[in-house]
C-alpha cells in the first residue's frame, strides 16, 4: 500500500447535474484529497462539480491547481473568467478564492499541462462529452506510454458510468481492446451514500499498476 500518492487530477462535468449524489461525491472527493495531502489538479473555475470538488478542497486546508484556457476569460482579464455556471461543460467561470491558476493558450495545453502535473494519476466524476474525452485521452495516453503508472480511477457515482464500463468490456471482448489493459482504468461502484472520497484515497494507495500494460518501445521524446 502506497502512503504518498502524486498530486491528482479530477475531471468532471462544469455543470451540477441532477442529483444531490453527483454534487456530494464531488465534495467528498476535495475534501479527501485535503486531509490526504493530496494536491488537487482541475480544469479552473468555480461552476458545477468542478467548482464543489475545488472549493471542498480549498476548505478542507488543500492545495489546488486550476488550470484554464484564455478564451474563457473576459477581455483584459489575467486569469478570472467571468460566465456564469449555466455555460455547461466548458469550464467558464468565476474564480476560485484560494488555490492557483494557471492560464494556458488551449484545450490540448490544458490537457497536457493537467496530465504532466498529475504524478499520481486521474479521477472522474460524472460529467459530459470533456470529461468523457478528457477520461479517454488519459487512458490512451497510459496506453501508448506517453505517460507512465498515471491510474485513471471512475467513479460510478448513481451507476453514472455503468454504460462506458460495458462499452469497454464489449471492446475487449470483440477484439478491439486487449485484456491485458483493461488495468489501465478502474471503475469504483458503491451506494449513492458512499465515502467516495474516502474510496478514491483507498483504491490509490492499493492500486497496482500492470508492467505490462500498454505498448512498449514507443519514442515520444521526439514527437
Amino acid at each position: 500500500m502506497k502512503d504518498l500518492i502524486g498530486p491528482l487530477c479530477v475531471f468532471c462535468g462544469s455543470s451540477n447535474g441532477k442529483d444531490e449524489a453527483y454534487r456530494s461525491a464531488a465534495r467528498s472527493v476535495g475534501k479527501a484529497l485535503a486531509e490526504a495531502n493530496i494536491p488537487l489538479i482541475y480544469g479552473g473555475g468555480t461552476s458545477g462539480l468542478m467548482g464543489l470538488t475545488a472549493a471542498s478542497a480549498v476548505e478542507a486546508g488543500g492545495e489546488v491547481h486550476g488550470i484554464i484556457p484564455r478564451a474563457f476569460l473576459g477581455p483584459g482579464e489575467q486569469g478570472v473568467p467571468t460566465l456564469s455556471d449555466k455555460d455547461e461543460s466548458t469550464g467558464r467561470t468565476g474564480q476560485l478564492k484560494g488555490g492557483k491558476t494557471s492560464v494556458v493558450g488551449g484545450m490540448h495545453e490544458r490537457k497536457t499541462l493537467m496530465a504532466k502535473l498529475a504524478t499520481g494519476g486521474f479521477v472522474v466524476l460524472p460529467g459530459g462529452f470533456g470529461t468523457f474525452e478528457e477520461a479517454m485521452e488519459m487512458t490512451t495516453w497510459s496506453q501508448l506510454g506517453i505517460h507512465f503508472n498515471r491510474p485513471v480511477l471512475i467513479l460510478s457515482v448513481r451507476g453514472f458510468y455503468a454504460p462506458l464500463k460495458e462499452q469497454i468490456l464489449l471492446a475487449c471482448r470483440e477484439g478491439f481492446i486487449h485484456e491485458k489493459n483493461l488495468g489501465l482504468i478502474k471503475f469504483v461502484e458503491a451506494e449513492d451514500e458512499a465515502d467516495w472520497g474516502a474510496l478514491t484515497v483507498k483504491t490509490f494507495r492499493e492500486w497496482e499498476w500492470d508492467a505490462d500494460a500498454g505498448y512498449k518501445g514507443l519514442d515520444w521524446a521526439s514527437s
